[in-house]
């Protein structure tokens, strides 16, 4: 008898990288041969009731002084959303596996989707796997922080795994303390696995740049001082720079509405507006826009990844400790560029220089840590975490 897996993530956000691990998951669970698997989403549809009910908490949760009382607001608001239809989701399959490729409390609500999955599963006795992900840095004096992690040594999570290498097993061991009982290991990201699982290979190539966007403040709202308008200079000095050796180069996008509205501001200070920027509709799509170019600047990790799964050199840079991270496990430190590095000089220099060439090595530590990201979901799904 097949077993039924369920993989959880953020299948309607827009970006489409996240539906690049979504997908990956899929296949690697499948390549196992004995499961039925379903994809549900982190934030399932509402009616309008009940999206009006949600809105109206989110809303009172902003209203609130204390930081504790406002996200116990936010995780009424996620209850009021996705309790009934986790349940319903939940309630016959065998095994969970967290496809969201980031373990953290900061953003997204992922830390409330995470807690009340588990809440959920404990009851059920269904397994858990948190799938290749990021650990977000432990904060003590974060209520959210402090709630997922009082989640983790649930007797239903079995594995942990994180494309942070060994950096994110430490985390999880020295400063979530996960106990032993529960298998934490370094694997790659699972989106390495993207061209068995689209089935596509690099494009024959064409001259052009691919110039990947991100909103204007994603700096600030991962901790970073970089503002706004120095992150669009950066960007309209690198497009001068290009078009001054008359180096072809195209705007595109993850998918994400804000971003691609960061690039119509860009073409405006730049004085380009009938520039068309790429706005892919679909994660095969995204695929086939970022195989086709000469090298991309990756502004989205899944940019880069998806670049470097495929053999399409990418230059990035670090706007969270997530990219950081993902440089080390993968030994790709000289395809990104650090915030105080950040500069269209550097960057133009980068990205017709040597340093966004794969060596052997990093040839290798893809294969390597794509194989490991395969074994841990095949010793989730046997039980022999």
């Amino acid at each position: 008898m097949s077993k039924k897996i369920l993989i959880m993530g953020l299948e309607s956000l827009n970006n489409f990288g996240e539906n690049f691990v979504l997908q990956c998951d899929k296949y690697l669970v499948d390549e196992f041969g004995t499961c039925d698997v379903i994809i549900f989403d982190f934030e399932p549809a509402m009616t309008k009731i009940r999206k009006l009910v949600y809105y109206f908490v989110l809303c009172m949760s902003k209203l609130c002084l204390l930081k504790a009382l406002r996200y116990k607001f936010v995780l009424l608001a996620v209850k009021i959303r996705c309790l009934k239809a986790y349940k319903t989701a939940i309630e016959d399959v065998d095994m969970i596996i967290f496809g969201a490729g980031s373990f953290k409390y900061g953003t997204q609500k992922l830390w409330a989707y995470y807690s009340l999955t588990i809440d959920i599963a404990k009851k059920q006795k269904i397994p858990v796997m948190f799938n290749a992900m990021n650990i977000q840095k432990y904060n003590a004096t974060d209520w959210r922080c402090r709630f997922l992690q009082s989640h983790l040594n649930s007797e239903c999570v079995k594995v942990i795994t994180s494309r942070d290498g060994a950096a994110g097993v430490e985390r999880l061991r020295n400063d979530y303390h996960i106990n032993n009982g529960i298998l934490c290991a370094g694997v790659g990201d699972v989106a390495f696995w993207i061209p068995e699982c689209y089935k596509v290979q690099r494009k024959q190539m064409n001259e052009t740049i691919g110039i990947n966007l991100i909103y204007g403040n994603i700096f600030k709202r991962y901790g970073s001082s970089l503002p706004e308008k120095e992150l669009i200079k950066t960007y309209v000095d690198l497009l001068k720079k290009l078009d001054n050796e008359n180096l072809k180069w195209e705007l595109f996008t993850n998918g994400l509405s804000s971003d691609y509205k960061f690039g119509i501001k860009l073409l405006k200070l730049y004085g380009n507006t009938h520039k068309k920027i790429k706005v892919p509709k679909s994660d095969t799509d995204l695929i086939g826009m970022i195989s086709g170019y000469k090298i991309i600047l990756g502004a989205r990790l899944h940019a880069c990844i998806c670049a470097y799964s495929l053999g399409v050199p990418f230059i990035g840079f670090i706007w969270d400790e997530k990219l950081y991270y993902f440089s080390k496990m993968a030994h790709l430190e000289k395809h990104f560029v650090s915030e105080l590095e950040l500069s269209g000089e550097v960057l133009y220099q980068k990205i017709t220089g040597k340093d966004s060439i794969y060596t052997a090595e990093q040839i290798e530590q893809r294969k390597m840590w794509k194989e490991k990201t395969k074994e841990y979901i095949n010793l989730f799904l046997r039980g022999n975490s």
